[in-house]
């Protein structure tokens, strides 16, 4: 937890620091971006009575288009931990505990906008792939329920520059899966939605590949 805590108030730190310096904004025309970032993830609606929050690591390129246009591709890990409902693991899987987590494909169309100085605000949004695993604990061993779905995203973040090709990267994303009605869904089994809200927050570092 304190580990946490300094990092969060070192990029605090730095990123005032940065807000004060003449570097320019970031600029992505012609390049590509890689980053890395990690966080959390806040669950809505019934999908948050039965499942809760959990963490976040989210891999992820941009390809400049223009000065201020890109394509964003990620590929996210969303923890959600053990699932609330004992009965229903029980009824649904035979058993009494199951772990969630979903990894997400999503491909969408991201726009910079400079603030001030070395700061750029980005805002995104786009398709995904969603993987809805249900985890089973089995001794040493695990089995495991994947379900595939289609959803759509949105998001906004900032970057703030502090080398020439290094920036840091705060980004919050709102996601809706579409996650069937039929009686082998496992999300929907257990919400009696046929969508599953959520949103992440994250914070990370993006290296320039040019």
């Amino acid at each position: 937890m304190r580990t946490a805590k300094g990092i969060i108030v070192a990029a605090m730190a730095t990123c005032i620091i940065a807000w004060s310096l003449p570097l320019g904004a970031q600029s992505i025309r012609g390049h590509e971006l890689l980053g890395l970032r990690v966080g959390g993830v806040i669950a809505g609606g019934a999908f948050a009575d039965k499942f809760g929050n959990g963490s976040e690591i989210d891999l992820h390129f941009i390809h400049g288009i223009t000065s201020a246009l890109g394509v964003d591709v990620s590929i996210s890990s969303h923890n959600f931990g053990e699932s609330k409902d004992r009965e229903k693991n029980q009824e649904f899987f035979g058993r009494t505990e199951m772990n969630l987590q979903i990894f997400s494909v999503t491909a969408g169309m991201i726009v910079l906008k400079p603030l001030h100085g070395r700061v750029t605000a980005t805002a995104e949004a786009g398709p995904g792939l969603y993987s809805i695993n249900a985890i089973l604990p089995l001794g040493f061993y695990e089995a495991q329920k994947t379900d595939n779905h289609l959803g759509l995203y949105g998001g906004v973040g900032v970057l703030v520059k502090i080398a020439n090709s290094v920036s840091l990267n705060a980004n919050g994303k709102y996601h809706t899966v579409f996650v069937g009605t039929g009686s082998g869904d496992t999300v929907h089994s257990f919400t009696q939605d046929n969508q599953a809200r959520f949103f992440q927050i994250a914070f990370g570092v993006m290296i320039s590949t040019r």
